[in-house]
Order: C-alpha cells, then sequence, then structure tokens
C-alpha cells in the first residue's frame, strides 16, 4: 500500500512540474517597410532585412508590401526580404494593384502550419487581418483604415475571429490609431496591449510625433499568465516611414 501511495504522489508531481513548465518564450517584431522605399528616396531590401537579422526575432508582421506590382517592377518585396533573413514568407493580398497585389504579410523562423487572410472593411481601400499559426501560438498582421470608423469595425471583427482560435494569440500592426483612440480603447478590452519601454513614438520614422505600431495579446483561457520584457522602438530612421518594434514573450 505505502508503494501504491509513493508512485501515486509521485505521478502527481511530475504532472504538476509539466504543467507548470508549459510556456512559450518567443521574440516578434512589428514593421511597416512600406515596401522597403527608404525616406531618402531609396529603395533597399538589404538594409530593411538588416534591421529585421539585427533584431533577431522569431516573427515579423509587416504592413505595406507589393507583390508583382509594376509600381516594384514586379518584385515580391515579402520574398526578397525572406530570401535575405533565411525566414519563411506568408503573405496576404488585400487588393490587386497594377498587374500584382498589395497588401500584409509575415516572416517566421519556424515554418508556419497554417495561414489564412481575413477582409477588413476600409471605405478607401481593402484591408487584411493575417492569421499565422505556429507550432505553440498565433501571431497575426494587420494594417487598419485611415478611417475611424472603419478602424473601430475592423477590431470588432478581428475580436471575434481571434477569440475562435485554439492556442495564445499575438496581434500586431499598423493600426493607425493614437493610444486614446475608440479603435485601441476597444481593443484593450480584449488584449493586453503591450506597453513600449523608453520612447513609444513610431511615426515617422526619421521623428517620431505619433505612436500607432502595436503588440498585443489577446486574453483568452489559452493564457494563464504572460511576461513582456524589451519592448522597445528600434532606431530605423530612414529605412521605412515607420520605426518597428519589438518584443520578448513569454506565455504560460
Amino acid at each position: 500500500m505505502k508503494r501504491i501511495v509513493t508512485i501515486f504522489l509521485f505521478a502527481v508531481a511530475l504532472c504538476c512540474s509539466v504543467a507548470c513548465n508549459n510556456s512559450t518564450s518567443t521574440r516578434v517584431m512589428c514593421y511597416n517597410v512600406r515596401n522597403c522605399d527608404g525616406l531618402d528616396g531609396k529603395t533597399d531590401y538589404e538594409r530593411v532585412a538588416n534591421v529585421i537579422k539585427n533584431a533577431n526575432v522569431d516573427a515579423v508582421a509587416i504592413q505595406e508590401l507589393d507583390s508583382m506590382a509594376t509600381r516594384h517592377a514586379g518584385q515580391d518585396v515579402l520574398k526578397n526580404l525572406a530570401d535575405l533573413t533565411g525566414m519563411y514568407p506568408t503573405f496576404a493580398g488585400s487588393i490587386d494593384f497594377q498587374g500584382g497585389k498589395y497588401g500584409i504579410g509575415m516572416l517566421t523562423k519556424e515554418k508556419p502550419l497554417s495561414h489564412r487572410r481575413v477582409a477588413l472593411p476600409c471605405r478607401s481601400e481593402p484591408r487584411s487581418l493575417l492569421i499565422v499559426e505556429l507550432e505553440d501560438y498565433y501571431y497575426c498582421s494587420t494594417h487598419l483604415s485611415l478611417h475611424a470608423a472603419d478602424r473601430t469595425t475592423s477590431v470588432g471583427i478581428i475580436i471575434d475571429e481571434l477569440s475562435k482560435l485554439d492556442k495564445p494569440v499575438m496581434l500586431a500592426g499598423d493600426f493607425n490609431a493614437e493610444p486614446d483612440e475608440e479603435a485601441m480603447q476597444l481593443m484593450a478590452k480584449h488584449f493586453e496591449i503591450f506597453k513600449k519601454e523608453g520612447a513609444s513614438l513610431t511615426f515617422p520614422a526619421n521623428k517620431p510625433e505619433i505612436e500607432i505600431d502595436y503588440i498585443c495579446l489577446l486574453k483568452s483561457d489559452h493564457v494563464a499568465k504572460f511576461e513582456v520584457s524589451g519592448h522597445s522602438v528600434i532606431e530605423a530612421p530612414v529605412e521605412s516611414d515607420h520605426r518597428p518594434i519589438v518584443a520578448n514573450v513569454k506565455i504560460n
């Protein structure tokens, strides 16, 4: 009997140990690259790729990408960045544009398990939510409308879509919204919006005046607790018109 009790207690301790160590650590980035068109008038894929490589991240949510459009001589901008960084590209075209597509994307060190695009409203041009499934979590990219009412509507759609997922979910993007706006207030009810360390302004890149780029975590039953460290704006004043942001995240 004593042996049975000992085995039982050992099994309980082992289960508790596994549960306590069920955590995911990752380093994520968000970057509106503006097709790698710098503020100096140069299109330079390599210097944007260097910003990403130097940050040593696991996943990057990217906005403003041409794919095979004549504006950039039929270049696939995301594939160019993937080739230069050695990461897996996932593209979501929001609109047909100049013989190709224009939209958002994702670069990941890990090959995605799945992905899908969700259409978002915008009275000037359609927008997208890109959902990318990785082994331990979903990482999502978006670029919201320039119109405030559309942003609020889009946030409602995003909350509905991401609440259906079966793992922890992080969302990043150019929200075109400052922190006190209605769309961000709605976001805060359903997401933990990561606070940046130090300077928080992200646009324009050469002399930032506003904060419109964010990384956040969906509040859900899949997240018992989380820790964020090193969440900051990266010094990149000319490579694009936005500065990138990066964060270390541990999710239990």
